[in-house]
């Protein structure tokens, strides 16, 4: 075991992240109620038109995405680790809340353009730009910490606190061997390993493009390579996630094929960046990087899930809804991704299917970390309802989405928002119901882990076995 003031420091950091992440998750729910209803056949006219649509999207997308994945990644690194976080460690954390908080407030600073690139759309802002880096700043350091962490020890506390939620009845009846544990951390480092490449990209990219380029083109070009390595960071965290929430009596596979597993998974972004011999602003680096996420990014995701499928069946033990439901959101993601024909909202059905599924994953598991950093758990029946809330909400979201993709409804646009009768007024309805039970997921997440944490966000006994 770690020396108990070690463990106890590295909880008071994850704890600050998770904070961290608890917020963005409020401030995108927020936006995501604007753009919901923004879609919505005759609630949308009451809006200022597609300049507010479109600063609402962006906000959302970075507070949901870069923002939300990476303070929950940081949670975990600072969970996993076996030191005591150096000084390092909190600067991180202090700059990504600096960075996020600019991002969040930079309407309200000035004027703002939003720029709808891929992966990251960003608002033409001095403040915006300065917290877009300053996050980044601190999403690198924090990778760099992790990366030293070499995966050749191990430590149990987040693998047997999502376990606990899983099914466990006590902390003993968790699995506590090392193998099952060296596999979290030999995860934990290659995603790290993961967002070091496509910042180290992103800087190339920057290095070579950003004296000829300015504007949309410029950031769609500077994200896109580091977008598509970027994507395989979340996949790693979420098959550890969807590891940690199997029930104990699960008899998952030997712990060196599930190395073996992570190491394929990740092996085609660490390889990427030999794409930039093409040129980040030819054609040829766009199509490759494409061609890229089509054929390396789903089978081994996939394959596990099938595999702890069948393992569930075997064994008559109940999925975990973290499980069962991010799995079903990455394969219906998948499978409207192979129809995607053009710019249309199909595209947004496909990513909200795939990013849906690693959110669902990272909720399920906050549920399993929470007795790490002493806060106790919320009943499991409320866990329940609060992911099939979300899980259903975000099914639902995509069929919108995806019939109004098939009439040829535009991405990233408000869209006719008139009462009228059509496929594509249905498939906004469809958007709105689901939209809403997902933004209620969301907010009822929010309330459970709060719930937790108030009035006692002070950390408490830290729990060992």
């Amino acid at each position: 075991m770690l020396p108990q003031q070690r463990h106890e420091a590295g909880a008071h950091l994850a704890l600050g992240w998770l904070v961290l992440a608890i917020a963005a998750v409020a401030a995108s729910a927020l936006f995501a109620i604007l753009i919901v209803m923004a879609r919505v056949p005759g609630l949308g006219a009451l809006f200022p038109g597609t300049e507010f649509y479109r600063v609402a999207l962006t906000l959302h997308v970075n507070l949901s995405q870069w923002v939300w994945f990476m303070a929950f990644a940081g949670m975990l690194w600072s969970l996993a680790a076996r030191r005591a976080p150096g000084p390092w460690g909190w600067i991180a954390l202090g700059l990504a809340a600096l960075g996020a908080l600019l991002m969040a407030v930079s309407p309200a600073l000035g004027a703002v353009r939003p720029l709808m690139s891929n992966y990251m759309p960003v608002l033409d802002s001095p403040v915006f730009l300065a917290g877009l880096a300053t996050y980044g700043l601190a999403v690198l350091i924090s990778a760099a910490v992790a990366l030293t962490d070499w995966p050749w020890r191990t430590t149990q506390s987040a693998a047997r606190g999502a376990r606990r939620y899983a099914g466990a009845d006590s902390w003993r009846d968790a699995r506590t061997d090392d193998s099952s544990d060296g596999v979290l951390r030999l995860g934990l480092w290659l995603a790290a390993a993961v967002v070091l490449t496509a910042l180290s990209v992103l800087a190339v990219t920057w290095w070579q493009v950003s004296a000829t380029l300015s504007g949309h083109v410029l950031f769609e070009t500077l994200f896109w390579g580091p977008g598509h390595i970027w994507q395989f960071c979340l996949t790693t965290l979420m098959l550890l996630a969807w590891l940690a929430l199997c029930p104990p009596v699960l008899a998952l596979p030997s712990a060196n094929r599930l190395r073996i597993l992570l190491l394929l998974g990740v092996a085609p972004a660490l390889a990427a960046p030999l794409l930039l011999v093409l040129g980040p602003a030819s054609g040829e680096y766009f199509t490759a990087f494409t061609r890229f996420m089509q054929w390396t990014s789903w089978e081994v995701p996939l394959l596990l899930g099938g595999v702890l499928l069948v393992l569930h069946g075997r064994s008559r033990a109940h999925p975990a809804a973290g499980f069962s439901l991010s799995l079903l959101l990455l394969v219906c993601g998948i499978l409207l991704g192979a129809i995607i024909d053009g710019q249309t909202t199909l595209v947004t059905a496909h990513y909200h299917g795939t990013i849906g599924a690693v959110t669902l994953a990272f909720m399920g598991l906050t549920y399993g970390v929470l007795p790490v950093m002493g806060l106790a758990m919320p009943p499991p029946s409320r866990i329940g309802l609060q992911l099939r809330l979300y899980g259903y909400g975000i099914l639902m979201m995509m069929s919108g989405l995806a019939g109004a993709g098939l009439m040829g409804a535009p991405r990233k646009m408000a869209g006719n928002v008139g009462v009228e009768f059509s496929i594509e007024t249905v498939s906004r309805v469809f958007l709105g119901v689901g939209g809403s039970l997902a933004t209620a997921g969301i907010l009822m997440f929010l309330y459970l882990v709060l719930r937790q944490m108030w009035p006692g966000v002070s950390l408490r006994a830290v729990r060992h076995g």
